[in-house]
């Protein structure tokens, strides 16, 4: 947990170095164009998801990201169990971009998202669980433009979600409903132009 806080401050007090130059100059609201498209990923250990973003003006963009994960798990001895898991998530955002300084954006996102869970545990009782998610999110980050096709960032996420979840144990199914509320932390995000 501590190198991603590390990364985090250090990307912030280069973003506010390079920029402490220009804060006297007027932002640039021009950095992106109608009908543009870019790539919206994050930085950080393995693949965690990525997203398009298509621009209907120079401030405003729709993003959809698509993110997911899988493991598997091969009992070692007899005394353990193997599973597996899988999960996809898909959101559909309207993101609003804020110039501060000619290659700083702050940026904030609201939408809907969408989430698909199954998980398997072997064993003497196997388990399965399967859960769906849906609700609305929120997102705020600030990126810098290290060149016009390039930006570096940090995001932070909130969402609160719908769930519903099947456990199946043997031949007994239990199933719940829940609403959740969720404080994500902050990551590292990258954005390719075109």
């Amino acid at each position: 947990m501590r190198p991603v806080w590390d990364s985090i401050v250090l990307v912030t007090i280069m973003a506010v170095v390079s920029a402490a130059p220009l804060w006297g100059q007027t932002p640039d609201s021009s950095v992106f164009h109608r009908r543009q498209w870019g790539v919206d990923f994050n930085i950080g250990s393995g693949f965690a998801g990525a997203g398009l973003i298509h621009f209907s003006s120079a401030t405003r963009a729709l993003v959809l990201n698509v993110s997911g994960d899988v493991s598997t798990s091969i009992p070692d001895d007899t005394s353990s169990t193997g599973g597996n898991s899988s999960q996809i998530t898909i959101s559909l955002g309207a993101r609003r971009y804020h110039p501060v300084a000619p290659h700083l954006l702050l940026y904030r996102t609201l939408g809907i998202e969408g989430s698909y869970e199954h998980e398997f545990r072997g064993g003497a009782s196997p388990v399965t669980d399967n859960s769906q998610y849906a609700g609305l999110f929120g997102e705020m980050g600030a990126s810098w433009l290290v060149t016009p096709h390039l930006a570096l960032g940090a995001a932070w996420r909130l969402s609160a979600d719908y769930q519903r979840a099947d456990e199946k144990t043997g031949q007994i199914t239990y199933q719940t409903h829940s609403f959740i509320l969720l404080l994500g932390q902050p990551r590292l995000t990258g954005q390719l132009y075109f």
